[in-house]
């Protein structure tokens, strides 16, 4: 499947979820996971992301970078798991910049990965912005957003 291909999808309540989330940790990073109950399409799209779930960023300097709480991650991942849920991405958000993936977190993505990348900007905090991404050949790939 080619990546220009490829889209976002999340349900209106999860996309509502998201932004809340990361409003709420301002003026910190907000970190999480993206999760889907769905499989995937007929036409090979990304599952359709309905759950989000928050963890704690523990990062020494949580104003401008993120790392997942590890006891939080392996707890979330389990109730995922047990609730027949697949893992479709990652999201964190920008406070005070666009939504566009910086140096780090590059640095910080799994090289073989499969998931989504979404990146949340609360520069403009009466409109935020919410960009998802897929990585490939060590670079993000803007996806389409797809509200359903």
């Amino acid at each position: 499947m080619e990546t220009a291909q490829m889209k976002g999808c999340i349900t209106h309540f999860a996309y509502k979820k998201l932004i809340s989330i990361c409003m709420e940790a301002k003026p910190i990073e907000a970190c999480g996971i993206l999760a889907s109950s769905f499989t995937e399409d007929s036409t090979g799209d990304q599952r359709l992301i309905d759950t989000i779930i928050p963890i704690t960023n523990t990062h020494i300097d949580p104003t401008h970078a993120f790392s997942f709480d590890p006891s939080e991650w392996a707890a979330a991942y389990y109730t995922m798991q047990k609730n027949r849920q697949s893992l479709v991405g990652l999201f964190h958000s920008h406070p005070r910049t666009e939504a566009i993936p910086s140096s780090s977190d590059s640095e910080g993505f799994l090289p073989a990965s499969e998931l989504s990348y979404w990146i949340v900007s609360l520069r403009n905090i009466t409109e935020p912005e919410v960009r998802p991404y897929y990585r490939t050949a060590g670079h993000f790939v803007p996806l389409e957003l797809v509200l359903t």
